[in-house]
């Protein structure tokens, strides 16, 4: 995993002017870069790495949530609720 610190704040200008080196950045500090635009943080820049961990962090955080809402609206049984339900069922388990 990689090791981000504070982020890297740039105005936009400085992408157009600078791209490689903001790239670069990037890469080898292991941060993002906030691009701002009239001095307010406007866009972002991170790696596709860190954007995926981001991206999968919130898929499983949606997932959770769900469950924790399953929960507290009784929509929920414990384990061995579950694996009688599955005997009583025509579930026949591999291996």
């Amino acid at each position: 995993m990689r090791t981000s610190t504070l982020p890297d704040v740039r105005p936009v200008s400085d992408l157009r002017q600078n791209m490689a080196e903001v790239m670069k950045s990037i890469d080898t500090e292991n941060r993002p870069v906030i691009l701002t635009k009239h001095g307010r943080g406007r866009y972002i820049l991170l790696s596709i790495e860190d954007y995926n961990r981001i991206t999968a962090l919130n898929a499983l955080y949606e997932v959770i949530d769900e469950g924790i809402a399953d929960i507290e609206a009784g929509r929920a049984s414990d384990f061995r609720g579950f694996a009688q339900e599955l005997r009583g069922s025509h579930f026949i388990p591999l291996g």
